[in-house]
């Protein structure tokens, strides 16, 4: 068996780090087999990064040949015994149950459970629209983030590659197995940059101004829009968009906008109690009875909940929580829920900071 150290050089990975836990308790794992089953293929490369004084140190723990395969996961056990959170790519799915497997087999203990997992492909996976990608594939992502690597190899390639090395020991076969495992390693410390999105659409950001702005549409129709911008802590790789309903939400650096469509137009407003009303048909409203109970009888009902409202000309945002109040609605019934935007709201930072909010949350449903 052998071992591999590296210090990576020319290294900047623009993502805090210490938002996983301290840094030098950190170990970014991938592994390379002989097959996808445990029950019939071995282990025979594990390649490991760690954070040290500021730097990425890989190591690399390779078996000359399936046989070495015990001591491969002894060496790696001692090792891994160091620190606390592993990070892999799809580690939950293949990684981490493989070496589970295959190390039960000799009696070695390598306590996975002790330790605290993080897998930025489940963490990542669920913004694939956002980043408008056509898989979620490491390469892809690498791609996306303008990350180039060294290594040209398939994993099923890599299978026959390790077969050639055992039965000749050829160097070559050897520096390209530890390339391929080398810039899969080091590629799971550059993709952290990513993990920018989901902290961004999931945690705190600071409302700067709202503001509204009238265009015309493709058809040439008048419309209004509020436009929020914010900002948050961590910056993001890359510019993104994406849209939901009438909101489209964009992100780059350290800035973000979300651009609302402004109902113009009549909504109601229902009230909570319909037993308290009465309805007047000719009037299209309902009233409270101890002010209608006068009107003649021909001229009201008793209100029920879908016609005990009363009409309101304004303009008008959509929420799909109650975020602010009063609500409006078109229809008793309709899930879609309005606010009025009134100038008291348009000064309120903190309102338009839980909006911006609650419609990214929206977005992050529909992606």
């Amino acid at each position: 068996m052998q071992t591999f150290e590296y210090i990576e050089k020319n290294l900047n990975i623009k993502y805090p780090v210490e938002n996983l836990g301290e840094p030098g308790s950190l170990i970014f794992l991938d592994i390379e087999t002989t097959g996808l089953s445990p029950a019939n293929a071995e282990a025979y490369l594990i390649g490991t990064a760690t954070f040290k004084n500021g730097k990425l140190y890989i190591r690399q723990f390779f078996a000359d040949d399936t046989s070495e395969e015990k001591r491969l996961l002894e060496t790696f056990a001692e090792y891994l015994s160091n620190f606390d959170t592993i990070i892999t790519f799809n580690g939950n799915k293949f990684d981490i149950p493989f070496l589970e497997k295959r190390s039960f087999v000799y009696g070695i203990d390598l306590a996975f459970s002790e330790k605290t997992g993080i897998d930025l492909y489940k963490r990542i996976q669920p913004y694939k629209k956002l980043l408008s990608l056509p898989d979620m594939k490491q390469k892809t992502l690498e791609k996306f983030l303008g990350i180039r690597r060294m290594d040209k190899k398939s994993g099923k390639e890599l299978i026959a590659l390790y077969g050639n090395y055992i039965a000749d020991k050829n160097p070559v076969c050897l520096d390209l197995l530890l390339q391929h495992n080398h810039d899969d390693v080091r590629g799971l410390a550059e993709l952290l940059p990513l993990l920018s999105y989901p902290d961004v659409l999931n945690g705190t950001i600071r409302s700067e101004r709202a503001v509204k702005n009238n265009y015309r549409d493709y058809q040439g129709k008048l419309r209004t829009e509020l436009i929020i911008e914010f900002t948050y802590d961590t910056p993001v790789p890359a510019p993104v968009s994406c849209g939901f309903s009438d909101c489209y939400l964009m992100l780059g650096g350290t800035k973000g906008k979300i651009r609302v469509a402004v109902f113009t137009g009549i909504l109601r407003y229902f009230y909570p109690d319909h037993k308290d009303y009465y309805y007047l048909p000719i009037e299209d409203r309902a009233m409270h009875k101890s002010t209608s109970q006068y009107v003649d009888r021909d001229h009201r009902e008793q209100a029920r909940p879908e016609n005990c409202y009363v009409r309101v000309r304004s303009q008008f945002l959509p929420q799909w929580d109650k975020i602010v109040t009063p609500i409006f609605k078109y229809a008793y019934n309709d899930h879609t829920m309005y606010f009025e935007l009134t100038d008291k709201i348009k000064n309120d930072p903190e309102i338009f900071r839980r909006y911006a909010g609650h419609l990214m949350h929206m977005i992050l449903q529909e992606l």
